[in-house]
């Protein structure tokens, strides 16, 4: 599949994995699956969706978390080279060096389904309940996105978007990038985050040494959202 002319792709590596949404009262919407893996990390010195935790891809860790809740899942970067070797299905962004909302306009654009669940690749930690919690929201609202709300505000991911976003998103990269004023304008379907802990992203090496601590303590995610 081609977009217009100039736009990113989904990459001929792989076509997109398709698979049944997962049954029950949990879910009630199909749902497209979106990684957000970026670029390089200048804070980790390395491509967070090919770091290693528990000797396993960070990219694994999250396509295994959003895998039973999508119906097509991919991988969206700025890179694909450097993940061919993911086995995931790729996107490349429509527009290069947009940040993660750049992502997010890419898995709109391609979306097969109306609505986007996108998780940030550097989360390798999110309780499943959290995410279903998100797609229960789908068919009881008519804003254009489900997010959960913590202290620091309006978290972007995961969240829940609704793909009739996308002309408004393209139209707010033209001159600008950062995430949080956009979601304020969005007015979307809020959810208090169920804990005091924001979700806990792998950004720097203290914070890889922390999570290889609680894979090691066979804790996981409960050492973060008890």
């Amino acid at each position: 599949m081609t977009g217009p002319k100039g736009c990113g792709r989904e990459s001929g590596w792989g076509k997109e994995i398709h698979r049944p949404a997962a049954s029950g009262s949990s879910l009630r919407v199909k749902c497209t699956g979106a990684i957000l893996a970026g670029g390089r990390s200048r804070r980790l010195g390395w491509d967070k969706a090919t770091l290693l935790l528990g000797g396993k891809p960070l990219a694994h860790w999250v396509a295994e978390q959003l895998a039973p809740l999508t119906s097509v899942l991919w991988l969206v970067t700025n890179t694909p080279l450097p993940h061919v070797a993911l086995g995931l299905p790729l996107l490349t962004d429509l527009v290069p060096d947009q940040g993660p909302l750049g992502g997010l306009r890419t898995a709109l654009f391609f979306s097969r389904t109306s609505w986007v669940l996108a998780v940030s690749v550097d989360n390798p930690f999110l309780p499943e309940e959290l995410l279903i919690a998100l797609t229960e929201q789908a068919t009881k609202t008519t804003r254009p996105a489900v997010l959960y709300r913590s202290d620091q505000g309006l978290e972007p991911f995961p969240g829940l978007y609704h793909v009739r976003l996308l002309q408004r998103l393209g139209d707010y990269l033209q001159n600008r990038r950062h995430v949080r004023p956009f979601l304020e304008t969005l007015r979307p379907r809020e959810i208090p985050l169920p804990m005091t802990t924001p979700f806990f992203n792998i950004n720097t090496p203290e914070d890889l040494r922390q999570a290889e601590k609680w894979l090691t303590q066979s804790r996981g995610p409960s050492a973060i959202y008890p």
